[in-house]
């Protein structure tokens, strides 16, 4: 079992199941008792709130699970062996708001929530209850994580995106890019998409403010002019921001009304994490050509 000196009163969360209240109430009790506030110790919190142990999960096709009483007093968290700490610090405030959330049960018959890839990025207000539950928990882990009191005041979170921006979010708060790029989309404001590719093929993508949905689907291979494509960095290098093509990202309807820039930084293994800055065009006539012709933005 896990000890702790953090406390938590669950009871001031028992009157919401609102994911991003429920962050906030108990990232307001334990910051106080916190030397510096991020990264939050999640495990800490997790046993505070009533989490007995964390224990790794060897059950192929689950990121994590969350085993709990009927009363939501005591629970354990389970979470795939063998992943990063950043994944795995997300897995586990992601089955901390499926237990703090009083509306969170298990399936009819089971003893237990098991949680997948997929789900650990669902989003938004899909109408199954589970993947309702999945998202919820998401946006808890998010919250609590990356809380937005804090991380809206940072320095970073002003000016133009860039991916460094992105990066000091994910350094601040010790989770993974996808997480901070998810979470960086939801609180800055503008216009742009996060794009996670691997051997030049779409994994999937994150948007920001208005960003319009790309017309490439998962698995697919990227235009081969992208700078994505063509960038010849080493590994964590960071492209400059260079003008693209919107015809090489967006539908044929909304190819005309943005102009794009692109940026480029180079992970390990063929991945690669692509910013696209979007901005409304003045003209929505503008000529192809001119803007597949580079241009640096910075």
């Amino acid at each position: 079992m896990g000890t702790t000196s953090l406390t938590v009163d669950r009871s001031d969360m028992a009157d919401t199941a609102q994911p991003e209240r429920l962050a906030d109430i108990l990232v307001r009790q334990v910051t106080p008792q916190l030397p510096k506030p991020l990264p939050l110790p999640i495990r800490d919190v997790a046993l505070a709130c009533g989490i007995l142990e964390i224990r790794p999960l060897e059950t192929d096709g689950f990121e994590g699970g969350l085993v709990q009483d009927e009363f939501k007093n005591r629970g354990y968290i389970l979470v795939k062996a063998g992943r990063h700490e950043t994944r795995s610090r997300f897995t586990i405030a992601h089955e901390l708001g499926h237990f703090v959330n009083l509306r969170h049960t298990a399936p009819a018959g089971q003893e237990q929530l098991l949680c997948t890839k997929e789900d650990m990025r669902s989003q938004g207000t899909p109408t199954d209850r589970r993947l309702g539950m999945e998202a919820q928990a998401n946006e808890f882990a998010a919250c609590v994580l990356m809380p937005k009191a804090i991380v809206a005041a940072q320095p970073f979170m002003q000016g133009s995106p860039e991916i460094a921006r992105i990066t000091a979010l994910q350094a601040l708060c010790d989770v993974s890019k996808e997480a901070a790029a998810r979470r960086y989309a939801a609180l800055h404001g503008d216009d742009f998409a996060v794009v996670f590719s691997k051997d030049g093929k779409l994994v999937y993508a994150v948007r920001g403010g208005d960003f319009p949905y790309l017309d490439v689907q998962r698995g697919q291979t990227l235009f081969r002019d992208t700078l994505t494509r063509t960038y010849a960095g080493a590994e964590q290098d960071v492209s400059d921001q260079e003008e693209s093509d919107p015809a090489w990202w967006l539908s044929d309807r909304d190819r005309s009304r943005w102009n794009l820039w692109e940026e480029v930084l180079v992970q390990q293994d063929g991945y690669r994490m692509t910013l696209l800055v979007g901005e409304q065009a003045d003209d929505p006539d503008t000529d192809a050509e001119e803007l597949s012709t580079p241009r640096f933005r910075r």
